[in-house]
């Protein structure tokens, strides 16, 4: 089987950075189901533990999930090899994509739940998101990294057809909102591999995996701005601090990082949850 990469995926510099990257979203959606656990609501509504815990379950389903099998081929009996090794890349292809539309829709379940209890009145999730980037706006410390960043990248895979607010967080769930809501519908393109001039099977669908990968990231980000908003007005409670095993960079004020390798306030481990661990800096 020919399946030698060509035009390889998509990457956006904020995931290879050497220091302050994002993390990938299975290891994201891990920290932040840790946050929330660590953490309970402060409505005083009979019936918020509930649904606290309920919007937490859901991301707890999002970070068990690992992967999703698939099984392309199409064995008439009678096919040749490059028949055979469409089917194998696109077997691979559609467990990877798949991996992240089904974690797109878990990830939005939760956010969905966060803001039936914090923000009862808001109809969709869009509102609360840019209530809560309002009420941050001069809260510099509790803003996460990246997010503007990312819900600008996602933009250039789904563009709006209203005018583009920008690094807007909540313009980038409301896109991620609707790519799922594409996909339930059956609106989204299913890509395929493509053939070469000598019959070689390639992966494809770099745009439209990054699209759903970036979407369920601009969601759990959308969900740290609601609770970094509802901690700051002390609706949310937090437990606890975050012992970091192995240390981790972090934002200073300079612009720069530093690194911290003992216990951190999880109030404080919100705005910095998503961000990937790095190397230890040399002694």
């Amino acid at each position: 089987m020919t399946t030698t990469r060509m035009d390889g995926p998509c990457r956006p510099s904020y995931r290879t950075l050497s220091t302050l990257a994002l993390a990938e979203p299975e290891d994201h959606v891990r920290e932040l189901t840790d946050w929330v656990e660590h953490a309970s609501a402060r409505t005083g509504v009979p019936g918020a533990q509930d649904d606290w815990d309920n919007a937490y379950r859901w991301l707890r389903l999002a970070q068990g999930l690992r992967a999703i099998s698939f099984d392309m081929s199409y064995d008439d009996g009678g096919m040749c090899s490059a028949g055979i090794d469409f089917d194998a890349v696109w077997t691979e292809m559609m467990e990877g994509w798949q991996l992240h539309q089904v974690r797109l829709g878990y990830v939005r379940a939760a956010l969905e739940g966060f803001v039936r209890l914090l923000h009862p009145d808001a109809a969709k999730p869009g509102p609360a998101i840019e209530a809560a980037e309002q009420k941050l706006q001069h809260h510099t410390d509790a803003w996460p990294l990246h997010a503007s960043e990312v819900a600008e990248h996602l933009c250039t895979h789904i563009p709006d057809r209203v005018a583009s607010a920008g690094g807007s967080i909540a313009a980038g769930v409301v896109r991620a909102i609707d790519l799922h809501e594409k996909a339930v519908q059956g609106r989204v393109r299913i890509p395929e591999p493509v053939a070469d001039a000598d019959a070689k099977i390639f992966p494809a669908g770099h745009a439209e995996v990054c699209a759903a990968k970036e979407a369920s990231t601009v969601v759990l980000l959308g969900i740290q701005m609601l609770l970094a908003a509802a901690v700051n007005e002390n609706r949310v409670a937090v437990y606890d601090d975050k012992y970091l095993l192995d240390g981790k960079w972090v934002p200073d004020s300079t612009g720069g990082s530093r690194w911290v390798d003992e216990e951190m306030p999880y109030r404080k481990y919100l705005a910095v949850l998503h961000l990937e661990p790095g190397e230890p800096p040399e002694l």
